[in-house]
């Protein structure tokens, strides 16, 4: 047995709360997405502070004194958020000097440095980003297993009712490779996270339908100039199927399969804990504001 899989195999401390899952119904500018991720982690780790402070256990509820009752919440709870990107360019810590040419050369899209791993990608409609917001260490989870447990999800996903499609291995065992295969050429998810203090951050990106394909055109997505991206939908029609799924549609099947991986309870976020304002741009609702229990926290 691997060590990823003896951490699997460990049972999660029956105080961790289950998962919050938020899908965000409107288009997300990737700037806003970036933005409501740092505050999660800021809050959470302020959190943590104030439990350490008065040297309260941040997973033992039942010596939490009042005051802190609050704090305590905020400090457990992990999160699961679910969205489309507007279209754009993100560049990942890994430095790649080839793709940084690509975006000074000048993209039909913003091009934003980040915070994850990986390599040079694109972000737009039709493509489902997950952003988990997870402390690790209650789950016995390194960075690495965490990755593994991320590519498992994506493929329970694929492999289930009613996408059924086959995955394999990356051909290659470097970085750059990370993510999921349905042949050697041919790549249908990308994943790039960022762990800090054992909390987690960014996430994967899946492409479900053939418009989000339209962005890779331009770039080597991931500094792989003989990989193609591929999507749910093209896979679905090579098979001769007319199956079409929407983002959201598949977005609820990750957040299931993620609780399966994780062996965690997973459920709705109430629109009370995150609520989702959006703007009406050339006929389309994007992300304008979002309020954290109840308190606007950028417009």
């Amino acid at each position: 047995m691997t060590l990823c899989a003896k951490a699997a195999s460990r049972a999660v401390p029956s105080v961790q709360s289950p998962i919050l899952c938020s899908f965000i119904p409107y288009r997300v500018p990737y700037e806003k997405g970036l933005q409501l991720q740092e505050l999660l982690v800021h809050r959470r780790k302020q959190a943590r502070a104030e439990l350490r402070a008065e040297q309260i256990p941040i997973y033992e509820p039942n010596n939490v004194p009042e005051h802190l009752i609050h704090a305590q919440k905020i400090a457990t709870t992990d999160i699961l958020l679910l969205l489309e990107h507007s279209p754009v360019y993100t560049l990942g810590k890994r430095n790649d000097v080839a793709a940084q040419a690509v975006a000074a050369s000048g993209l039909d899209a913003p091009v934003i440095q980040t915070q994850r791993g990986g390599l040079l990608t694109y972000h737009g409609p039709g493509q489902l980003v997950g952003y988990p917001i997870l402390d690790l260490g209650p789950m016995s989870l390194t960075a690495r297993c965490y990755i593994d447990r991320v590519q498992q999800t994506l493929r329970d996903t694929l492999a289930g009712a009613p996408i059924h499609l086959s995955t394999q291995e990356a051909p290659s065992a470097e970085a750059k490779y990370t993510g999921i295969w349905v042949d050697d050429t041919h790549k249908i998810a990308s994943i790039g996270v960022h762990v800090r203090h054992r909390v987690t951050s960014h996430g994967f990106a899946l492409n479900v339908q053939n418009k989000a394909l339209e962005g890779f055109r331009n770039i080597v997505a991931c500094g792989l100039p003989d990989v193609q991206l591929t999507s749910v939908e093209e896979q679905l029609v090579k098979r001769g199927e007319s199956l079409q799924l929407s983002v959201p549609e598949v977005a609820g099947k990750v957040a299931a399969f993620m609780g399966n991986v994780l062996n965690r309870d997973v459920k709705m976020a109430p629109n009370s804990f995150l609520t989702y304002i959006p703007k009406n741009v050339d006929g389309e609702a994007i992300l304008d504001q979002v309020l954290i229990d109840g308190k606007e926290v950028f417009v």
